[in-house]
């Protein structure tokens, strides 16, 4: 963990372990701002694009398809191209889009950040705690059915799929593995660990330092 008071805490998490949950509930707890959903948003006004476009790119990484069809934009004129130019590149523009945004954010703390590379951007910044949320497939899959009520098979499916894209996305834009424990200051097990406890326990870790410095 970082030495001295902590001002930003970042959450990577497995899809359907929770993190919104407890990213929402730090900030209760600790009442301190939350971007998560609303960075989509944000990146989108910067983008001047429509925020259902942000969503569907949002922590994807480009796909072999799209990184080919950006190289053909190098071609010469003449040569035949069947690709939209404006969606190819706007993966790695949200990308960019993203890391000022949350750049910008980080200037003015306290805050708690969900996803996309926070605990890679902000790896050396001082005062800052980061977090990895995983739980057993089958407690993700049951989360994940009871908000977007669908069976058990297409839930596991779609978490499996948006692992690999969030991982997809960290190696790409910033060069890291995703799992890689070195990350992170703390991992916890929501299968195991309820939302409420894991948001007193980061709430402690938060506050106790603070509270020595000041005696």
């Amino acid at each position: 963990m970082r030495e001295g008071s902590i001002d930003l805490i970042t959450i990577a998490r497995e899809f359907g372990a929770g993190g919104s949950e407890l990213a929402e509930a730090i900030g209760e707890r600790l009442g301190w701002p939350v971007l998560d959903r609303e960075l989509a948003h944000r990146v989108a006004r910067r983008l001047e694009l429509d925020p259902e476009v942000v969503e569907r790119m949002d922590e994807h990484a480009p796909t072999l398809l799209a990184r080919m069809a950006s190289a053909m934009l190098v071609c010469p004129p003449e040569a035949p191209l069947f690709v939209d130019a404006a969606s190819v590149l706007s993966p790695d523009a949200v990308a960019n889009a993203t890391r000022l945004e949350l750049q910008e954010a980080a200037r003015t703390p306290p805050l708690v950040i969900v996803g996309h590379g926070g605990q890679c951007l902000f790896r050396d910044r001082p005062g800052t705690l980061h977090l990895r949320l995983v739980a057993p497939i089958a407690d993700r899959v049951a989360r994940v059915c009871g908000r977007l009520d669908c069976d058990p098979k297409t839930a596991a499916a779609q978490l499996r799929q948006a692992d690999e894209d969030r991982n997809a996305y960290i190696r790409r834009y910033h060069e890291a593995e995703w799992r890689n424990p070195l990350l992170y200051d703390l991992e916890i097990n929501t299968g195991r660990i309820a939302i409420p406890v894991a948001a007193d326990l980061v709430a402690r870790l938060i506050e106790v330092p603070a509270a020595a410095g000041a005696g």
